[in-house]
């Protein structure tokens, strides 16, 4: 071997030196993250993949000393894999070892603006068939088969809108990670290999040059949504997941069980409960499974709806709101920080107007309304009409003995606008023993008597009998309307899940509603501004619905959020009929579906704005115990759920 010249030797003795020095320190000639491999400047700041920064190339990104990443974004030609099995994009993991790098591959999915999808339902569709249909002459036959391929395709996206299905932006994005550039170029050709070798079709690789670091930045947090990518339907785009579920699987969430509908044997429902502030849960006489303290062993909850509801409300909980429990099913379990009141030996005065000096004049309609009511409801039955009657004189005697009478010289004005001094004595303060009670109004009734005895017998006989009917009534329930309140005017701050329970008062529906109209009143007034209104069991009673709507719109104004239960099937309390006070299903931020009928199917579809999809309701239809629909309105998504709740 030929000898090597004393030029050459410095020359290569220079560069090893150089090199090494490079190799080893080169935060310190040069600063912490910089340094100098093979002439290529590093930059960045430490934490980002490795400790000596990274580089920028329009082709790739180098970071550190030993690792050269480069994205491609991964587009299917259209009609290449149609029609194709459920998780059919398994064919993009190759199935033989590539050796020269790693493959990664990043697939997101969001749901599409609503106004941009109506703009692609109503305009862009029809617009694209119509143009389709009418240019297929002078193209060759495979053309004219595409064509017709696509405007069929577009014509199952209107008929599965029709339907209350939804359209997906999705894209897909190919991560490899090799020692050199080199060898990223080398795990390229063989990942074509192995497509072409076992025959997947239609894959093209476009590498996003110049946008490299872009692309690693916002590689789990954004969606191209362009012509060049996917745009599904819902149900469409299932499909097109790689380990497709129909289910949830938040990163943050609490487990409900397993998703039925997922391709994955005990694929677990994982939902992110917070910011549902208001919701529905109709559980349809069906039962949901759980357990407590644990997913040891379990069994079906009784008026699981609760259940339902409880962990629902355990994120409002969790973020530092107050949680009030109105009980009206029996739910023994009880969640941590409790205050809890048994509403058979509680008292709440229903002559009380809880509000506020801003609020009066409202206020107080709403508790003449709401006193006038509870003491028909447990007075002797009467039909309709005489009904009426007893309440127009009922709630005429009762506001003019506030006026003039009550507490001797009156609580409140008939110009509370102008006179609002006056008009704010009517209001609740801490001393509750000075609050006259029902049983101080009756002296007023049996005046009431002989003032319309004046005015013909059949008046008289009214007054009478109102009067007669009020007293028994007092008398037979004297903790409803011949005690002071007794619970308490604040709370303290370790307080955070306030039960008020009327399971034992439900032997009569009529005391039950009573009682209940008067602990809305109460409850709407003491949570404040944010907290949230668990109702359980809403369809154990049946009570006017006009009366609760002044405390909905109290529940309005002070943005406190409501999740109503109904437990039963077929009855005449449910999500229908009391829509008024609950609001629509399409205006939840969650709904829970249990069994339902025929009946209950159309009225859920019309409340919903959109029909539940055929599948599901199958299921629902049969009334299967453990089995729940789960449905998220900011997604948009919906999941049918083996329950096994945890409290």
């Amino acid at each position: 071997m030929p000898k090597k010249s004393l030029k050459e030797k410095n020359r290569q003795t220079s560069k090893t030196k150089s090199s090494k020095k490079g190799l080893r320190f080169p935060w310190k000639k040069r600063g912490f993250g910089k340094g100098d491999i093979a002439g290529r400047v590093f930059e960045g700041e430490r934490g980002f993949s490795d400790p000596f920064g990274y580089k920028k190339e329009d082709a790739y990104l180098f970071v550190g000393q030993k690792k050269v990443v480069s994205v491609f974004d991964v587009l299917i030609q259209y009609g290449s894999n149609s029609p194709a099995p459920i998780g059919w994009l398994l064919q993009l993991i190759p199935k033989e070892e590539i050796s020269s790098g790693r493959v990664i591959f990043v697939q997101r999915q969001k749901g599409m603006e609503k106004e941009k999808e109506m703009s692609v339902i109503e305009k862009d569709i029809e617009t694209n068939i119509v143009t389709m249909d009418s240019s297929g002459d002078g193209r060759s036959a495979k053309q004219r088969a595409q064509n017709a391929s696509r405007i069929q395709d577009m014509a199952l996206s209107g008929q599965l809108s029709g339907e209350g299905d939804t359209i997906i932006d999705s894209d897909i994005r190919l991560v490899i990670k090799a020692k050199t550039a080199q060898k990223v170029e080398e795990t390229i050709v063989a990942l074509k290999k192995n497509y072409k070798h076992h025959d997947v079709k239609g894959i093209v690789l476009v590498r996003r040059t110049g946008i490299q670091l872009k692309e690693m930045n916002n590689l789990f947090s954004e969606v191209t949504a362009d012509a060049w990518h996917a745009s599904d339907m819902n149900s469409v785009a299932a499909g097109r997941l790689f380990l497709p579920s129909s289910g949830f699987s938040d990163p943050q969430g609490t487990y409900v069980g397993t998703d039925v509908s997922a391709l994955l044997s005990n694929n677990p429902a994982i939902i992110d409960f917070k910011g549902i502030n208001n919701a529905i849960i109709f559980m349809g006489g069906v039962s949901a499974f759980g357990s407590i303290g644990g997913k040891e062993g379990g069994g079906l909850f009784l008026n699981g709806g609760s259940a339902v509801a409880h962990v629902i409300s355990e994120a409002n909980y969790l973020s530092g709101k107050r949680i009030h429990h109105i009980m009206l099913s029996e739910f023994g379990y009880r969640a941590p920080d409790s205050l809890h009141f048994d509403m058979s030996k509680e008292a709440i005065n229903p002559l009380e107007v809880f509000g506020t000096p801003e609020t009066v004049s409202r206020d107080a309609t709403a508790n003449f309304n709401k006193a006038t009511t509870m003491m028909l409801l447990l007075g002797n039955t009467v039909n309709e009409q005489r009904y009426a009657e007893l309440e127009v004189e009922l709630k005429s005697v009762l506001i003019n003995w506030f006026i003039s009478t009550a507490n001797n010289s009156g609580m409140y004005t008939r110009d509370p606008e102008h006179e609002p001094n006056r008009a704010k004595r009517i209001l609740a303060t801490a001393n509750h023993t000075n609050y006259p009670t029902p049983f101080d109004f009756l002296p007023a009734l049996q005046t009431n008597v002989a003032r319309r005895a004046k005015e013909g017998e059949r008046a008289r006989g009214l007054a009478d009998y109102l009067y007669t009917s009020m007293k028994t009534t007092f008398s037979e329930y004297p903790n409803i309307f011949h005690k002071t309140t007794t619970l308490p005017d604040v709370f303290r701050a370790t307080d955070r899940n306030i039960y008020y329970d009327m399971s034992k008062l439900l032997d009569s529906k009529n005391v039950a509603g009573a009682v209940f109209l008067n602990v809305l009143a109460y409850v709407t007034n003491r949570a404040l501004e944010g907290e949230q209104i668990v109702i359980h069991g809403l369809d154990h009673i049946d009570i006017p619905v006009k009366h609760l709507l002044a405390y909905k719109e109290r529940m309005d104004k002070k943005k406190i959020g409501l999740i109503t239960v109904f437990e039963r099937s077929e009855n005449a309390v449910n999500p229908s009929t009391f829509s008024s006070f609950t609001d629509r299903m399409s205006r939840q931020d969650a709904v829970v579906l249990g069994g339902i009928t025929e009946k209950e199917l159309q009225y859920i579809n019309e409340s919903w704005r959109q029909p539940l999809p055929n599948q599901i309701a199958q299921y629902l239809l049969q009334g299967n115990n453990g089995l729940l629909y789960f449905y998220r309105k900011k997604d948009r998504m919906g999941a049918l759920i083996n329950t096994h709740l945890i409290l």
